[in-house]
């Protein structure tokens, strides 16, 4: 409905190439699939979300809905800040989830929320949403007790606070850095007992097996099997019944074999091959650059900012995906998809603005 509504308007940032590159790499896989059913799932889960995209992307060529959008994300942020809570110290969880599946989930999902809204505290914007879901995120990052999400999180503060403090340097943002930094120690207790708390019910066992190098072995075996993939959505199927996780040195128990490579990169080499890599590093990366680069020609627009925030947050996704699968779980793709419109909607807006601008300073030419 929406993307008929708005059919008059047109993003004029051209992104469709690697989505489009992706979507080929995928089919391509089908043709390599044992069950071509299941790999038509992932072609058709991806139309999906690339339909998504384009129309936030359209949307977000209006200046009011990218903040709209954010406070969608901010009112989640504060769902699932009451929630852990609950389960964290009313049902006595040790890895609280949310209302996802898993803590690393959660945990991934929040970059995608919690640094635009800081960029836009950094960038002077004192509003209570701006202050309240950074605080959140952090506290959400210690209680669930994930080390890649922790670790990830505190990366994206640092890099959002430099990238913005490069834009421009102001005493607000001195401020905001020591109040940042007092949150940090005041939350480090909390953050070692939740920590504490997990490993004493789980001691750590990679010392002796380190299972996420088992899966990484395995996806590349496959890579160098099938120059095209195994077929999308089908790592554990080919790894467990062709005994590529067992070569790998993955425990042969059920739960082991049945899981995923924890890295996106490897897991859709092995699953769509070299061509797949290639266009799912693309796809990762070629959004944060519009946002990084219109963010810098932004200087001195909100909407620079905001595009610093998106990008910081996309940017951290395709570093956590380093140590995790989840950012091709549906619930993950729909958040990404949500995000990576906003930044080409609201890249559309900086260049629309630029060129409007450079018009009506331009000199005129003697005849």
């Amino acid at each position: 409905a929406i993307y008929f509504t708005v059919s008059h308007r047109k993003n004029t940032i051209r992104y469709h190439f690697p989505f489009l590159l992706y979507l080929v790499a995928l089919s391509l896989s089908v043709f390599q699939a044992d069950m071509p059913l299941g790999a038509i799932f992932s072609v058709w889960q991806f139309l999906r979300i690339y339909f998504l995209t384009a129309v936030i992307a359209k949307a977000c060529t209006d200046e009011t809905v990218p903040l709209q959008l954010l406070k969608g994300l901010a009112i989640g942020v504060a769902i699932q800040f009451v929630v852990v809570l609950y389960q964290k110290f009313g049902l006595k969880m040790i890895q609280p989830t949310g209302t996802f599946v898993h803590q690393n989930t959660l945990g991934l999902i929040l970059h995608l929320a919690v640094f635009p809204y800081f960029a836009l505290l950094l960038a002077g914007q004192r509003q209570l949403l701006n202050i309240l879901t950074p605080m959140f995120g952090l506290v959400l990052t210690t209680l669930i007790a994930s080390r890649a999400a922790f670790g990830v999180s505190g990366l994206g503060f640092a890099v959002t606070y430099l990238l913005s403090s490069l834009r421009q340097w102001t005493k607000g943002k001195a401020l905001t850095g020591a109040a940042g930094l007092l949150t940090v120690v005041l939350c480090l207790p909390v953050a070692y007992m939740s920590f504490a708390t997990r490993f004493e019910a789980a001691p750590l066992i990679e010392d002796v097996y380190d299972e996420r190098a088992a899966f990484n072995r395995a996806a590349l075996a496959m890579l160098d099997a099938h120059a095209f993939g195994v077929g999308a959505n089908h790592y554990s199927y080919v790894g467990k019944n062709y005994g590529y996780s067992v070569r790998a040195g993955v425990v042969p128990l059920e739960g082991s074999l049945n899981n995923i490579v924890h890295n996106a990169y490897y897991l859709n080499a092995a699953e769509a091959g070299y061509l797949g890599f290639f266009a799912f590093t693309l796809l990762i990366l070629f959004p944060i650059w519009i946002a990084l680069r219109y963010s810098w020609l932004a200087r001195r627009d909100l909407r620079g900012d905001l595009l610093l925030g998106l990008g910081s947050a996309m940017a951290m996704v395709a570093t956590h995906s380093l140590l995790e699968y989840i950012v091709v779980i549906k619930e993950v793709q729909y958040v990404l998809a949500i995000t990576v419109g906003m930044t080409f909607g609201l890249a559309h807006q900086v260049k629309v603005s630029r060129a409007a601008t450079q018009r009506r300073v331009r000199p005129f030419r003697r005849t």
